[in-house]
């Protein structure tokens, strides 16, 4: 009897082990990388000129106010990104089930791009529902040099978003009425950078 505990010692730590390793329903899914400015977006509101890409980065100059929009629309999915801004610590946000018309600023939900309220969530442009200012502690913490890339992951599971900047959570938010809609990525004011945008629906 004894003999045999050790081979059961090591069946049950291969259970447990493989049970870790079984995908949970957010990391099912083929990522989809949005690197084609063209055929992934289109600028809603604003000017074109405030855009361009090069080397695979989306810059823009942050003037006049908008944002450019994705051609599909997302329900539940997880969505990285990095960004930064090359000159002072601004302003920018992505937007989250952007509805109706497309406006400055339009019915979304917005994870907050401003560098001093990084990854912030709050109903935006008339749309309804709760906000998280997050962790002020985690956010100090896991917050860049605004001239550095910092990554954003944000979750989106049935109409609660979460967010993590560089890996750290710092809060959720919902679940809003709207669940539903295009992804955004904001000008307000100063030159920002976005590189590596990637979504995976679950």
């Amino acid at each position: 009897m004894l003999s045999r505990i050790p081979i059961l010692v090591a069946l049950a730590a291969l259970s447990l082990g493989l049970g870790c390793q079984s995908p949970t329903t957010e990391q099912s899914g083929a990522v989809d990388v949005l690197d084609d400015f063209e055929k992934d977006f289109f600028v809603a509101f604003g000017d074109p000129a405030s855009w361009k890409v090069e080397d695979g980065v989306f810059q823009c100059n942050g003037t006049p106010n908008g944002y450019i929009c994705s051609r599909k629309s997302y329900s539940n999915y997880v969505l990285t990104l990095e960004f930064r801004y090359p000159e002072q610590a601004g302003n920018s946000g992505v937007f989250h089930y952007i509805s109706g018309e497309h406006k400055v600023w339009p019915a979304c939900v917005e994870v907050q791009g401003l560098y001093s309220r990084l990854a912030q969530i709050f109903p935006l442009g008339g749309a309804e529902g709760p906000r998280s200012d997050g962790d002020e502690e985690a956010r100090a913490t896991a917050r860049k040099p605004h001239t550095e890339w910092n990554r954003l992951e944000i979750t989106s599971r049935d109409g609660v978003i979460g967010a993590k900047l560089n890996g750290v959570f710092i809060g959720e938010s919902g679940p809003y009425p709207v669940r539903q809609g295009p992804i955004g990525l904001q000008s307000e004011g100063a030159p920002v950078h976005f590189r590596n945008i990637e979504i995976r629906e679950f």
